[in-house]
């Protein structure tokens, strides 16, 4: 819905070069699809129609999304090439620190059993420790996959009747499991509690800082989506890096934290 698009820009996005029957087919079928905002001009391409509405799904913000979301570029429609380019951040190591870690903890989390890790926390003094986990979801933050689990050898909590409520669902970064091992169902304790990650959000009321400027608190505003009455909504499941991250909560005393000390550009 930006310009013109023809068949070059049609063999790029999906490879057709050797089949311009089926680059003209997906022309074709764009334009019956969107004939209110698409026309065809034969030898030239597809034009969007200059006085149609832009629908959604060819909006700006759909399409930051789309990129935000790793969406390859013949859904996006932007390749790297087109005009400015697009600079995308450096992505962590996805990985545990052996490839057989990395496809223990992948293969329990998608068929939902548990699994036995070796986990290197961060708080002070710890040494690593094997973890017998019960996979909840898996989260990537845009720079870390994390594992969310219940850990089997917790207590667990006492719940509101009195009663011992499962374990809480606990974070695991998974570039700190050094090692892993499948487990069994056989191998979850009798009477085990399993909790349900339901990724919900939480309404906070957040007051910004006052040496902002009325323009500085209006775009730190617009920035993290804050109402005008000061609320707005954030996932439980990633509550407390916010905090950290925007707020002055500070983090834990029993963590090693910050884990750089000194930071020195070389070139």
């Amino acid at each position: 819905m930006v310009g013109l698009c023809c068949r070059a820009d049609i063999e790029r996005a999906y490879a057709t070069h050797r089949s311009p029957a089926k680059t003209a087919a997906i022309m074709a079928d764009a334009v019956r699809a969107w004939p209110e905002h698409l026309h065809w001009e034969k030898r030239v391409g597809v034009r969007p129609i200059t006085s149609a509405a832009t629908p959604t799904q060819a909006c700006a913000q759909h399409i930051f999304d789309l990129i935000a979301q790793g969406e390859p570029a013949p859904v996006t429609g932007v390749f790297d090439d087109d005009g400015a380019g697009i600079l995308r951040p450096k992505l962590l190591a996805s990985r545990a620190m052996t490839p057989s870690a990395t496809q223990v903890v992948l293969q329990s989390a998608m068929q939902n059993l548990p699994v036995r890790v070796l986990y290197t926390g961060l708080r002070k003094g710890a040494a690593a420790r094997w973890r017998r986990l019960i996979p909840s979801a898996m989260e990537f933050t845009g720079a870390h996959w994390r594992l969310h689990a219940q850990d089997m050898d917790d207590p667990g909590q006492v719940d509101e009747q009195g009663g011992i409520a499962g374990p809480a669902i606990k974070v695991f970064l998974l570039s700190r499991i050094l090692d892993a091992q499948p487990l069994h169902e056989r191998d979850v304790p009798k009477g085990f509690k399993r909790r349900m990650l339901v990724q919900t959000h939480r309404r906070l009321r957040v007051h910004l800082n006052e040496e902002l400027t009325p323009e500085q608190a209006d775009v730190i505003k617009n920035g993290l989506d804050i109402a005008p009455d000061g609320t707005m909504l954030w996932p439980v499941h990633s509550l407390y890096e916010f905090k950290r991250d925007y707020g002055r909560a500070p983090p834990s005393a029993h963590v090693v934290w910050p884990v750089l000390s000194r930071i020195d550009e070389l070139e």
